[in-house]
């Protein structure tokens, strides 16, 4: 297994560096270019030598490699020689722990030998090329290596005296609602839950924004979800365990913390999920109209005035009653006596009728009730059908519980119940923390678990309800997690730690004499670009987003002149690609057996229902 001769020099200085104590008598070698003085002694251990740093040390790709080697020297002396145990586990926890990690891999190569018919030689070599290293002993150190930057990270995001400022930069919104100055972009993170209902798309590029298909399961499902949701009997969470579709049922529908990376040019979740949630929580929730901290939150989330503008003026008001109607649906394909109408065309069922108008949608949609009865939906052009659908003059039935004042479905903690549909299905997101609860988003994202100074109940940690206080310290690690991770080049904050530590000194001497003004001029231009490319990604996504809803209202829609009866050629405003919920009560109708017989031509081959199959 090959490595580069930097990778060998330094690894060897740094095993001696390791081996040294603070009273050793090794002296600084003329050669060498970077020293590093342990506490307590004038003597000096070599860290890079003449003859290496000539070959690297004016490459971009070298100067990374020297600032990664000098901070893992830092690291591991300031826990082996230095003694530190301000964090979670001390050097020989981490030691015993590293061990066991090596012992484990053993076991693995023993079991993958005898699973796979080969040698243990051949899996064990197989583990270490995949860790990089050629033996155990380097295994041994890269597992050290590894949970000591782990335990130092995890110290520094919580303890340090800068903590409260970088959980500020995480947010990027100080509790006055002013957006935090940083070298880097904020996480701007949300703590999301879910129900999905799953529904694939159809293959057609268009025909799926207005002809796509759900079974009788997953119209039942619809119907249970929200019914369940509205009649107030149960939490959000208990539906979502009950109905979801998604991998996150189990926990109630709680997928965590939700971060605004998109500097891979994608987020870490769908665009209809993620920038959903975003266009709801910025531009249809009237509460924040003239929240202090409106600007910042846009400039984080990569809400440009183009896709401000881009996006429809108002959320879609999707009617509690299509929720109960997919339900009356969901079984109906034929009339009373079994016979398929429209030649069987999936297309006219009453469900599917209700799917592509109501639901079938990319963009937002709110959940609004209205009284029941008599559809309020059976004009001729589906277009007016659905401008309807925001007529204030429909009162929501006051009788559920789970409706707001405004009529709109919301969950046991009034948090609104906002939908979409991706490639997935069709998703049911309550937002239960907001980056418009920037007063309270540092307290919020407290580690601090039960039994600890300074715990919070009302946190991000203390959101569930537990009686094992490890489930508490995974959700205390998923916040340092995401607060150590949503800056790439957070090591550096270490680096400069450990660099200005009173109790160590390094320094660059002869032909590196500017070596450490490299290092940080490589840092800076690493953050720099990365800036870039999260400011890029938002563009993008958002970009695609906003094409999306473009491309769905334009394949949704028919202009007047093109609605012809392909078969008797008489045109018609009736004819749009969206299928009149007329068509749906007559199919219904028909399937109670109270329709009138003369339906039956305009379902029949050259009748104008028969248009849409």
């Amino acid at each position: 297994m090959k490595k580069s001769k930097l990778s060998i020099t330094l690894v060897t200085s740094f095993i001696a560096a390791m081996a040294m104590s603070a009273c050793s008598s090794v002296t600084s070698s003329k050669e060498a270019i970077v020293t590093f003085t342990p506490y307590g002694s004038e003597k000096a251990v070599d860290l890079i030598t003449d003859d290496v740093y000539e070959q690297y040390g004016n490459t971009s790709t070298g100067v990374s490699r020297f600032y990664e080697k000098i901070l893992e020297v830092l690291i591991r002396y300031k826990f082996k020689t230095q003694n530190w145990a301000e964090g979670e586990k001390n050097y020989s926890e981490i030691e015993n722990y590293a061990k066991n990690e090596v012992q484990a891999k053993k076991d693995q190569a023993k079991a993958n030998a005898k699973n796979n018919g080969t040698s243990y030689d051949d899996e064990w070599d197989s583990i270490l090329e995949s860790n990089n290293v050629e033996s155990s002993k380097e295994l041994l150190e890269k597992f050290i290596y590894d949970e000591e930057k782990k335990v130092m990270k995890n110290w520094y995001a919580t303890n340090n005296d800068n903590a409260e400022a970088l959980k500020n930069e995480f947010i990027g919104v100080d509790s006055t609602g002013a957006e935090v100055q940083s070298n880097v972009k904020s996480a701007m993170p949300y703590h999301i839950r879910h129900i999905l209902v799953k529904v694939d798309e159809a293959s057609d590029a268009q025909e799926k924004f207005y002809k796509g298909t759900v079974s009788e399961a997953q119209a039942k499902l619809l119907y249970n979800s929200v019914t369940t949701l509205a009649s107030g009997k149960y939490t959000f969470a208990q539906v979502a365990k009950k109905y979801s579709e998604d991998g996150s049922a189990s926990n109630g529908g709680d997928v965590g913390i939700m971060t605004n990376d998109a500097s891979s040019g994608s987020l870490g979740m769908v665009n209809e999920f993620q920038l959903g949630l975003y266009a709801y929580d910025y531009k249809y929730d009237p509460n924040h109209a003239t929240s202090a901290a409106k600007d910042a939150i846009q400039k984080g989330l990569g809400f440009e005035q183009e896709v401000y503008d881009a996006l429809p003026a108002k959320a879609v008001e999707v009617p509690y009653e299509a929720f109960v109607k997919m339900g009356d649906y969901a079984e109906v394909t034929a009339d009373k006596y079994g016979n398929k109408i429209a030649n069987g065309s999936e297309t006219v069922y009453p469900r599917n009728i209700l799917w592509n108008k109501y639901f079938n949608l990319h963009n937002v949609f709110l959940i609004k009730n209205r009284k029941s009865g008599a559809s309020s939906f059976n004009t001729a052009n589906a277009n007016e059908e659905f401008s309807n659908l925001v007529d204030d003059a429909n009162v929501y039935d006051a009788n559920l519980p789970r409706f707001n004042a405004d009529g709109y479905l919301v969950d046991e903690r009034n948090n609104v119940i906002i939908g979409v549909r991706s490639q997935y299905g069709i998703h049911l997101m309550v937002i239960e923390k907001s980056m418009f609860d920037y007063d309270t988003l540092a307290d919020y994202y407290s580690t601090k678990i039960p039994g600890e100074d300074g715990y919070n109940s009302d946190s991000y940690v203390g959101y569930i309800n537990s009686q094992d206080k490890e489930d508490y310290t995974t959700r205390a690690n998923d916040v340092k997690s995401k607060i150590t991770s949503f800056d790439s080049t957070y090591d550096y904050r270490l680096y400069n730690w450990l660099t200005s530590d009173t109790q160590m000194n390094v320094e660059f001497t002869g032909a590196a004499e500017g070596l450490g003004d490299k290092i940080e001029a490589y840092i800076n231009t690493q953050q720099t670009t990365n800036q870039q490319k999260q400011e890029e990604g938002l563009a993008k996504v958002w970009k695609t987003y906003t094409r999306l809803i473009d491309v769905q209202e334009y394949n949704r829609n028919v202009e007047p002149w093109q609605t012809v009866n392909p078969t008797t050629g008489a045109t018609g405003t009736y004819y749009t690609r969206l299928v009149s919920e007329k068509i749906a009560d007559d199919f219904f109708k028909l399937y109670e057996g109270t329709g009138d017989a003369s339906t039956y031509g305009a379902f029949a081959e050259g009748g104008m229902y028969y248009y849409y199959a």
